[in-house]
């Protein structure tokens, strides 16, 4: 009997260690195929009909709901005669539906503060059409979200498609497609034949002309449906009364069977080698990428971001190994399109002879790694230099950045890597890797490059009687650098230089004592939660304490004074004087030491100066508050000099002087360059002898300690100096050491002399024409400049005028005529000194349509000026200057504080009227809008810049 018991615990014993052990190796397993966890919150369903949504309360940015209705559905859906159809489609979305006929849609939006083209849009690919809504929201504008899910259930099932009005958008797409450019010279190499490359989303002018209601219709009809919808909605939201909406709205669309459902189509490329060669004038050297496309891999699981991540190592691996052996190769793994990663190496050569070399040197090297793998040494470095880059991310996003995110979860199942204990499984896994490992990733490539790869080759065009390279060259030489015979790799280890810490100079810890008397005033402004504070040496501090997740302190100090200041020959002797002052640190620290110290206590600092303005920008963590403000005055007043690099740089400039670089050569046929620098040029953007050539005379001219004392004079007079502090800090703790600091700076006995006076804008007629463009079209920018009294009214009027203008011609020439498909409306304006504004009109279209649109846009200004706009229309559009700062000027947006602080002290704009801002917009009045229209917009003083190939 005890025998038995004894065999009985031992048979039990081996059961129940068994099973340990097979939890033990389960657990790993069940790590591996573990989804990426989705933000926190995430709720994710469907509607009796088929319709998927997810939900997600963000409260970043406040007052805000982003909705996005992603149809897994684009070009690629499309029948032979239907090429471009579901790109027209997402344009008679906006043209009519049953609920929101004609243009009402986009009128009841804009009405809610948004601009069409900004918060209102939609965007067509080859597997997905994006429609996308950011609705400001308040708890009581409860109708907003109804209307949205019922414009969402419009564009599911119930937009008209009126013939008259399929013919006039057919012209709009048209000229979008005239104006779209494919920047990429070996697009069609890298598409390859297939699917993918004849359902150009766009679809070709033949295709949009041969579109009609009934093909719009048949392509509606059968793919859009609930199954092929996803909801996204992110911002202020509650979820059951978002998902309460939706079930009142597009969930009584009713189901539909799909009897033929859409696939996700490979993107495949013919077998072998593909090869595209072109020649360019611009470049000096010859150029080869090897181009190998292969699946790619979708972040779904933690195993997958694990195996990204080893990718990622093998092309470290590759670029180190090439560099080290002196092969000017540069590698890289990109997503290309559908399930397509396009694994590229990319060779530079003055010849063709140097190409193919670095060809077999590239193969000889793949061929070592995947043969001998990698040793220890160069395995640890690795991991080490992935596990720097791999960190969780906790901090709070924008609800538009999440969308983009959802997006690729609901098209592709791609899912961001954030949160800690995914992050820390998947480092745990990249610590684990194995050479074996790295060697079957690069062997999944090489297979692939077997099966199909392409060449793209670009050659120096005046390479007189060089011989070119051709695909059987390319491929003998990658077949000559895998024959020859291995070495083994000697890894070298980068030495990693022990750096010492350094202490922070005496002059970086220096804590002046605060005293009151200081201060002349202060005040704080409480709609904008900012203090202002008036020193008695003439600096302004301006605070805004913000709320972002880092304990940062953002500092800009900014004053009048730049090189538009100085006379001709002055601008000549302090020519980049901030840059050659910069390169010396301190007075009482040398730049060497600075930057350690800087990079070692976190700070950052830089200077610079333009026409009007000299500013400094620096940040510090919190903590170091009083370095960084000690920083920023020796900075101002006590710049060091390091004369051996001065003469190391002026002498490298007087080298160089005359010499044409490639970037010169490219600008100087730069049809879009040329435009800009006409416009800069007509509008008071170039400061008066900044056009003058600098010279070896010039150069050599130039003294340092000249350079050093005009800087001194400029940064070091507090008279008229604005510092802005933003960023999440205790201000109880830190504004008494900024006062305390930057008290101690004096006014200089000679200040530097400033030129106040207004520019004195052009009142005549200009053209002038550039030979560029796309065939048959022109590019034309109508430029309306002049002089304006600053004052936040002032520009508020200008930015109305502006939208005013950008509707008119919107309606006008893009819905009325279509002549257009972009038309846009820019405003630029400069404060202090110049008192100056420029409107630009901005026109793509057929040269034949050219005097048409001249004679449409005369008509509009001069309606404009006899007919004031309607109170309707400019509350709408105030609406949305109110709903853009409350969506931008957010307690968790330190840089756009002081962007927006910068540009009111810049433009001369007082912070009483900003913290009034919704009275000092509500001021104004469609007569006065109609007033400052009659004296700013003078069709007998427009100046049009223009490019053709005509």
């Amino acid at each position: 009997m005890e025998k038995k018991l004894i065999r009985h615990s031992l048979f039990w014993a081996i059961v129940l260690g068994l099973l340990f052990v097979g939890r033990a190796f389960a657990l790993p397993c069940l790590r591996v195929n573990k989804y990426i966890t989705l933000p926190k919150g995430t709720v994710e369903g469907r509607l009796d009909n088929g319709l998927r949504y997810i939900i997600l309360p963000n409260e970043l940015p406040r007052h805000n709901i982003e909705v996005r209705m992603v149809m897994n559905v684009g070009s690629l859906q499309e029948e032979n005669d239907q090429r471009g159809g579901a790109h027209f489609l997402e344009h008679s979305a906006f043209i009519g539906s049953k609920h929101f006929p004609k243009r009402a849609l986009i009128d009841y939006f804009e009405r809610q503060g948004m601009k069409f083209g900004r918060d209102i849009n939609a965007f067509t690919g080859f597997d997905r059409t994006i429609y996308w809504l950011s609705l400001p929201y308040h708890s009581q504008d409860k109708a907003v979200l109804d209307t949205t899910f019922l414009a969402l259930r419009d564009w599911l099932c119930d937009l008209t498609f009126d013939d008259e009005r399929v013919k006039k958008e057919r012209g709009v797409i048209v000229e979008e497609l005239r104006g779209y450019q494919q920047n990429d010279d070996f697009y069609s190499l890298k598409m390859g034949q297939n699917r993918y490359a004849d359902r150009i989303p766009l679809g070709t002018q033949r295709d949009i002309n041969s579109i009609d209601s009934d093909r719009l219709k048949a392509f509606y009809k059968r793919w859009y449906t609930p199954s092929h919808a996803t909801v996204l909605v992110i911002g202020q939201v509650n979820v059951a009364e978002i998902v309460e909406k939706m079930r009142k709205t597009v969930g009584t669309i009713p189901a539909k069977a799909d009897k033929k459902p859409s696939k996700q189509l490979p993107m495949t490329y013919a077998k072998g080698a593909a090869w595209m060669q072109l020649s360019d004038s611009m470049q000096r050297e010859n150029k080869i990428e090897l181009i190998i496309p292969h699946p790619t891999i979708v972040e779904k699981t933690l195993q997958d971001a694990v195996n990204k991540q080893r990718m990622r190592m093998l092309v470290q691996c590759l670029s180190e190994r090439f560099a080290a052996d002196s092969i000017r190769c540069n590698v890289s793994n990109d997503w290309y399109l559908a399930d397509k990663d396009h694994f590229v190496l990319s060779f530079r050569g003055a010849s063709s002879s140097q190409l193919t070399q670095q060809l077999a040197a590239a193969s000889y090297e793949c061929r070592r790694l995947l043969q001998r793998g990698v040793g220890q040494n160069e395995l640890q470095q690795l991991i080490h230099t992935r596990l720097v880059h791999l960190l969780p991310d906790t901090t709070q996003q924008l609800s538009a950045d999440l969308c983009d995110d959802f997006i690729d979860y609901i098209t592709a199942g791609d899912r961001p890597l954030w949160h800690p204990d995914d992050v820390e499984w998947v480092r745990s896994q990249v610590k684990m890797t194995t050479s074996l490992q790295l060697q079957e990733c690069l062997k999944s490539i090489l297979k692939a490059m077997k099966r199909s790869r392409l060449y793209a080759y670009t050659h120096v065009a005046d390479s007189a009687n060089a011989p070119l390279l051709n695909v059987k060259q390319a491929d003998l030489a990658w077949k000559q650098g895998w024959k020859r015979p291995l070495e083994s790799y000697v890894y070298r280890q980068k030495a990693q230089p022990k750096e010492e810490t350094l202490n922070l100079p005496l002059c970086l810890k220096q804590a002046p004592t605060f005293t009151n008397a200081s201060i002349e005033n202060r005040k704080k402004w409480s709609e904008l939660g900012v203090e202002e504070i008036q020193l008695t040496n003439g600096i302004k501090l301006l605070v805004r304490p913000t709320l972002d997740e880092d304990s940062t302190i953002y500092l800009a100090a900014v004053g009048r004074g730049g090189t538009a200041d100085l006379s001709p020959q002055m601008q000549l002797k302090v020519h980049d004087a901030v840059s050659y002052v910069d390169m010396g640190g301190l007075a009482k620290v040398s730049c060497d030491t600075l930057l350690t110290v800087m990079t070692q206590q976190q700070l950052s600092m830089t200077v610079g100066e333009d026409a009007y303005w000299h500013q400094l920008l620096a940040s510090a963590p919190a903590k170091k508050a009083t370095a960084l403000f000690d920083l920023t005055y020796e900075k101002l007043c006590f710049p060091g000099i390091n004369r051996e690099d001065f003469a190391e740089t002026v002498a490298s400039e007087l080298e160089n002087v005359g010499k044409e670089t490639l970037l010169d050569r490219l600008l100087a046929h730069d049809s879009d360059r040329l435009m800009t620098n006409t416009i800069d040029s007509l509008v008071g953007n170039v400061a008066a002898g900044s056009e003058r050539l600098v010279t070896k005379a010039t150069l050599q001219a130039l003294n340092i300690d000249t350079i050093t004392n005009y800087y001194k004079r400029l940064f070091g007079n507090p008279s008229g100096l604005t510092i802005i502090l933003t960023g999440n800090f205790d201000a109880a703790h830190v504004v008494p050491k900024a006062i305390a600091t930057f008290a101690q700076m004096q006014v200089p006995q000679s200040p530097l002399p400033l030129n106040n006076a207004p520019f004195a804008a052009k009142k005549h007629k200009f053209f002038k024409g550039f030979e560029g463009g796309n065939d048959h079209q022109t590019v034309a920018k109508y430029i309306f400049a002049g002089n304006y009294t600053p004052s936040l009214q002032a520009t508020l009027s200008m930015k109305l005028i502006r939208d005013v203008l950008q509707d008119c011609v919107l309606k006008v020439l893009r819905e009325g005529e279509n002549i257009v498909y972009s038309p846009y409306v820019d405003l630029y304006y400069n404060g202090v000194p110049q008192q100056k504004y420029h409107f630009v009109i901005n026109l793509s279209l057929k040269d034949e349509n050219l005097q048409r649109a001249e004679n449409l846009l005369q008509s509009i200004l001069k309606d404009l000026k006899e007919k004031p706009v309607s109170t309707v229309e400019l509350d709408k559009l105030k609406r949305s200057f109110l709903v853009t700062k409350d969506k931008v000027l957010t307690d968790k947006a330190p840089s756009e504080w002081k962007t927006a602080l910068m540009s009111l002290v810049k433009n001369g704009e007082s912070l009483h009227d900003f913290n009034d801002y919704a009275a000092c917009l509500n001021g104004i009045m469609p007569a006065m809008v109609q007033k400052m229209i009659s004296e700013i917009l003078n069709w007998n003083h427009r100046m049009v810049v223009f490019k053709s190939q005509k």
